[in-house]
């Protein structure tokens, strides 16, 4: 008799107090986004998004070789063979046309929790979009980052607009338009990552900082991220106006803070 094992999981989601470790599990394939990745991911953010109890996620990818190599282009390869390259091309664009779908890059459906990447590998293509839409990025000392679509004819999409913002534009030009990666000590140059750490150290360091955030108010730190990009490009005046909505400090967490900072500092205690 064969008993077959059920296979897989293809993202773990791991609870560690407040904070969520999800971790890509298709190490076969650098873990890029097929076998249904992408759908599991979508899912995550939106749960992730929607617990009150979880405040920080830690996003990285299983094995030693790759975070996420992006899209899985033996597959979308394969299929376009079978299907015959017109016949793919008017499918993919009918799944475009279906609708706004929930997406992690364009964050067009509202995460404001705190989200770190512990990049322990390749980090390619949509992976690597998939990074910069994280806020921050711990790279480990061996792993690569970059763009490689241009040399398959294809764009880099949404997440890369960000190059611009966190390096500068000629060197996000570069990237994007020569397709070669970049260590991690040139990505720390550039500001495209926080820390560099040695090999098998991201999560315990992307942990160390979680933690870290889980101490501070949670409605001051999804404020800020929201602010953040509400202010990105705009005028000043403007930026400056949308500090007056909703500000942190008319929570009960802030009177809270306030009441014990003030406690602390009497005479006597």
């Amino acid at each position: 008799m064969v008993v077959e094992t059920a296979p897989a999981p293809v993202l773990l989601r791991r609870r560690e107090g407040a904070i969520l470790i999800a971790t890509m599990n298709r190490p076969e394939r650098m873990n890029a986004l097929g076998g249904g990745l992408g759908e599991a991911l979508n899912e995550m953010w939106l749960d992730f998004k929607d617990d009150p109890e979880l405040r920080v996620a830690i996003l990285t990818g299983a094995g030693e070789r790759a975070f996420s190599a992006g899209a899985d282009l033996r597959a979308n390869d394969a299929r376009a063979r079978q299907m015959g390259a017109q016949s793919a091309q008017e499918f993919l664009d009918a799944d475009r046309a279906r609708g706004v779908r929930p997406s992690f890059n364009g964050n067009n459906f509202g995460l404001w929790k705190p989200v770190i990447a512990a990049i322990n590998g390749w980090c390619l293509a949509g992976g690597c979009e998939m990074s910069m839409g994280c806020d921050l990025r711990i790279m480990e000392e061996q792993a690569q980052l970059g763009l490689p679509e241009v040399k398959r004819g294809m764009g880099a999409k949404q997440t890369t607009h960000k190059l611009y913002f966190l390096t500068t534009l000629p060197m996000g030009l570069d990237i994007d338009w020569t397709g070669d990666p970049i260590t991690a000590q040139q990505a720390f140059d550039l500001g495209l990552v926080n820390e560099v750490v040695p090999k098998g150290q991201s999560v315990r360091r992307a942990m160390e900082i979680a933690e870290q955030i889980c101490r501070f108010p949670n409605s001051y730190l999804q404020y800020q991220k929201l602010r953040l990009f509400q202010s990105i490009g705009v005028p000043v005046d403007y930026a400056l106006a949308l500090e007056q909505r909703a500000q942190p400090h008319q929570s009960g967490e802030y009177r809270a803070g306030l009441e014990a900072s003030l406690r602390s500092r009497l005479p006597g205690t």
